[in-house]
């Protein structure tokens, strides 16, 4: 099992850039999902002032 993490000896330089991937991939769905949630908000509160359309 040592030997799967030591990687033939470049696993001090794989795991740091597993781990920095993973971070950024886990901040990019937090940005993502909080700018959506902003929008749909934006959107209800935009849907609210505009005067709403009669139909004939």
């Amino acid at each position: 099992m040592a030997e799967f993490f030591e990687m033939g000896g470049h696993g001090a330089y794989i795991w740091p850039c597993y781990g920095i991937t993973a971070l950024l991939l886990i901040t990019l769905l937090a940005t993502s999902v909080k700018s959506l949630s902003k929008s749909k908000k934006d959107l209800l509160v935009m849907e609210q002032l505009s005067p709403k359309e009669s139909k004939i």
